[in-house]
């Protein structure tokens, strides 16, 4: 009886670290290594990022994304050095997004779908902002990560 009880709850621990571990996170893991922006799950359907590139750029670039998206802006505060965004698609489902200035060059994102909400959502919402930053020629630099043998 001990032996069942110690199984069953080892093979539920294994199941929920294999649904936290494996569940899409919002960091993007298929972007590649040539974007200069550095990515982490946060959990809980949030995700913060670093970008080598200017707070109003990435300001700039995240508005026009949402417009790309046909996301709907339900809430813009942007400041000198913090910006909030609250993006809402055609199903009610919201995207917060904080952008703040770190340094001059650096830039820091949190993006945020909530416990329940679309991480795709989320993901193809930084990649835009990517494409957009791209398009504009808007980072700081190439990106070219050193080799480590």
């Amino acid at each position: 009886m001990i032996e069942k009880s110690v199984v069953l709850r080892a093979v539920f621990c294994l199941l929920l670290t294999g649904l936290c571990g494996c569940a899409a996170p919002l960091a993007l893991q298929g972007l590649g290594s040539a974007t200069p922006v550095a990515f982490n799950a946060t959990g809980m359907g949030t995700g913060d990022s670093a970008w080598l590139a200017r707070y109003d750029d990435v300001v700039q670039a995240t508005l026009r994304a949402g417009e790309v998206l046909s996301l709907n802006l339900e809430k813009k505060e942007i400041g000198e050095d913090q910006t909030v965004f609250r993006y809402m698609d055609g199903k009610g489902k919201k995207m917060d997004i904080l952008i703040e200035r770190r340094t001059e060059t650096m830039t820091y994102a949190r993006f945020s779908v909530g416990l329940f909400g679309s991480k795709s959502m989320g993901q193809l919402m930084v990649r835009q902002i990517i494409f957009e930053m791209n398009a504009e020629g808007k980072f700081i630099r190439d990106w070219h990560p050193v080799e480590v043998d």
